[in-house]
């Protein structure tokens, strides 16, 4: 038979409160895949809010595909930016975890004749302005309920 008193067991009793709340905060956080295509010669998508960019889940992987080939892409916890070889399609798929319904973004363009498009399973966006160097802010809806 195993004993407690009460200085035992507050201790356990507090560990088990934090462990719950970890695992509630954690399964209140969702990763979405979301797929981005561009023509521009640069491109950059930052989060503006809470969420942000987090490597594929197991079964996932982030692939890039570049016509006429990448020159850099960078990927931090808030920003992606992404600069080609010339004009030409570009296409990704990036990961972000987000408590949120709706994730807000800007979105950023090299030259006034392309596009930079982002899609989640429920919404797209796109920045097609015919502005050189152009960001725009954007809510792309992550799921609906």
């Amino acid at each position: 038979m195993i004993r407690m008193n009460v200085k035992t067991l507050a201790p356990l009793s507090l560990a088990f409160a934090i462990f719950w709340m970890q695992s509630a905060l954690a399964a209140s956080q969702e990763i979405y895949e979301l797929s981005i295509s561009t023509d521009s010669n640069w491109t950059s998508i930052a989060i503006r809010d809470d969420a942000e960019w987090v490597n594929a889940p197991p079964g996932k992987s982030i692939s890039i595909l570049g016509r006429k080939g990448i020159k850099s892409y960078t990927l931090s916890p808030k920003k992606m930016h992404l600069r080609t070889m010339g004009r030409g399609d570009v296409t990704l798929n990036l990961f972000v975890k987000s408590k949120n319904a709706v994730l807000g973004l800007e979105l950023c363009k090299g030259s006034p004749s392309s596009y930079t498009w982002i899609k989640s399973s429920q919404s797209k966006q796109k920045n097609d302005t015919k502005q050189k160097d152009y960001c725009e802010d954007a809510a792309l809806v992550l799921q609906l309920h």
